[in-house]
């Protein structure tokens, strides 16, 4: 039930970066990788970060205390994200989560279930 409920949280994110990929990708002519130390910079794609913040840490009235225990694990969740994924895969699999449908946001928490659970051990936050 907890997964549910941080999937359904996350699930407008997906939203947001499958709409602005996919408009992204109508604008822009595919480039070729020709630095790979490149493929795995964040930094090129802020809107992405932002964006799953946005949605992990949601628009709940949450006390204080909560509310920062709830942020930290989201910046713990990105992190495990970013560390397993490269921008562009990331990107790929929240595509594909939201083809899935209702189920595709379980799907990805899955796939980063031994993180999310660090995540939750060390921010004493459990979604």
């Amino acid at each position: 039930m907890k997964i549910k409920a941080f999937a359904l949280s996350v699930l407008p994110i997906f939203s947001l970066l499958f709409i602005s990929l996919s408009s992204t990708a109508q604008n822009r002519p595919p480039q070729p990788h020709t630095n790979p130390a490149s493929a795995n910079d964040w930094s090129q794609t802020p809107n992405t970060e932002k964006e799953f913040m946005q949605g992990c840490v949601g628009q709940q009235n949450l006390q204080s205390n909560q509310r920062t225990s709830k942020q930290n694990f989201c910046t713990c969740a990105l992190n495990a994200y970013k560390m397993r994924y490269n921008p562009q895969l990331f990107s790929q699999i929240n595509a594909l989560a939201m083809q899935v449908g209702k189920d595709g946001p379980r799907l990805v928490n899955l796939m980063v279930k031994p993180e999310l659970d660090r995540c939750s051990a060390q921010t004493n936050y459990h979604p």
